[in-house]
């Protein structure tokens, strides 16, 4: 796989989700973002498919969605705790092929996504961002439970092998609680660069 990264120091104001086309421009510096269920955008139709099936009238579409868009995450392929290894390093790859899309296509400034399976998958599966790069985490179904432990380790293991620039954070929770499951990358000093969206402004009122 094809090392990714980026290195800027601008970052969004906003995440819409591509859900929300109506608020890709709220702010000129607003980003775009997938954090909705698998079934929404790994379709048939969907831009990972228009892109390695070379489908052109797809690609226009999706290139005319995108055309003022400065800002994006790529899609978050979910892997699965029941994923086997091979599944996840897919689904890696599908994020990939989308960065690299987004970046040349749509001239956009594009942030790795961590993905991660089990445990037992962290010793491979960070490798592709560059090291000292922005990385982009969702909190989105980690902050309790297991997920919540897991996520914690996994933290760890890209803070001590990525030493990334800083963490642009989609959260629908406070930053009060968002702080508590990010504490190792804060006591490391990486900056944590909060980013509002739809959900976490209806939950919190935004980030504070």
């Amino acid at each position: 796989m094809p090392d990714i990264g980026s290195f800027v120091d601008q970052y969004p104001d906003f995440l819409a989700l591509d859900s929300e086309p109506g608020l890709f421009n709220k702010t000129p510096n607003t980003g775009v973002c997938f954090f909705k269920d698998d079934s929404y955008f790994d379709t048939i139709d969907g831009l990972y498919n228009a892109i390695v099936y070379k489908d052109i009238e797809l690609l226009r579409y999706y290139k005319s969605r995108y055309k003022d868009v400065k800002f994006f995450i790529p899609i978050d392929y979910s892997p699965y705790g029941d994923f086997d290894e091979e599944q996840i390093l897919h689904n890696i790859k599908k994020e990939i092929v989308v960065y690299l899309w987004l970046t040349f296509e749509c001239d956009g400034i594009v942030f790795p996504l961590i993905t991660y399976g089990l445990e037992d998958t962290f010793g491979w599966c960070f490798g592709y961002i560059m090291e000292k790069s922005n990385v982009c985490i969702s909190l989105k179904g980690v902050m309790y439970g297991p997920e919540r432990e897991l996520f914690m380790k996994a933290l760890k293991v890209l803070i001590d092998t990525r030493s990334p620039k800083a963490l642009i954070i989609y959260t629908v929770a406070s930053k009060e609680s968002s702080d508590s499951i990010l504490w190792y990358a804060i006591s490391k000093g990486i900056p944590i660069i909060y980013i509002p969206n739809t959900l976490q402004i209806r939950n919190c009122g935004g980030i504070k």
